[in-house]
């Protein structure tokens, strides 16, 4: 799952970065997440609300125990760590470190419980797919910057170009609307705060279709 900084690694030398090929092995894990959204139009609210809640709750529980339990901690490292940053490893003086999972698990929980099936479903999928699209895109072709943001302009298109053509297919969801939700989520992804991405910018997408489709 993403992190804070998402197609902040593009081009850029960090150590905090993953090589190319893990980057493509996480991200791969975007495609695999889309259960998450079929879930949730599949099932509808309640049964949704109760698994993404439960699922929430214990990766909040194992970022809890992990901070303070070391062998806990290298237990998951040892069978996840190829896909965590090197920030989501380490664990400062027992800190509690909340990895881009579990993080992904609170918002799929928000989103459920708070708005209606279909919108929940639309911001979780032009979440996924488009940071997944920014990420790589950024990283292979990145090359102008936002300001002093190690983000790049390419893969904030490569959002939007991937969340507008989600707005074209998916079900239910009328294309202004959702092109309304695609612009306020690429601005939200190439802001670095408030609150960890995997949260903010699906709230926003899910906030702002809301009020376009009260309009």
């Amino acid at each position: 799952m993403p992190d804070p900084q998402k197609h902040d690694m593009h081009g850029l030398h960090d150590s905090g970065f993953l090589p190319l090929r893990r980057e493509l092995m996480r991200k791969s894990l975007h495609v695999l997440a889309l259960v998450i959204p079929a879930t949730m139009l599949f099932l509808g609210k309640p049964p949704s609300i109760f698994i993404f809640g439960g699922l929430a709750l214990l990766g909040v529980a194992l970022d809890i125990l992990r901070a303070g339990k070391a062998p806990v901690n290298h237990w998951i490292v040892n069978f996840f760590g190829s896909l965590m940053r090197p920030r989501e490893k380490e664990l400062p003086q027992g800190r509690v470190v909340v990895n881009g999972a579990t993080w992904a698990m609170l918002s799929a929980f928000i989103l459920i419980l708070v708005f209606p099936v279909q919108v929940a479903a639309f911001a979780f999928t032009i979440f996924m797919l488009g940071d997944a699209a920014a990420a790589l895109a950024g990283r292979r072709l990145g090359r102008i910057h936002l300001g002093r943001s190690p983000k790049t302009l390419e893969g904030s298109l490569a959002f939007l170009g991937t969340a507008l053509l989600i707005s074209l297919v998916f079900p239910g969801i009328n294309f202004w609307h959702g092109a309304a939700s695609s612009l306020a989520a690429c601005i939200a992804e190439a802001l670095p705060r408030p609150l960890d991405d995997n949260l903010r910018v699906p709230l926003v997408a899910a906030a702002i279709m809301l009020a376009a489709q009260q309009l």
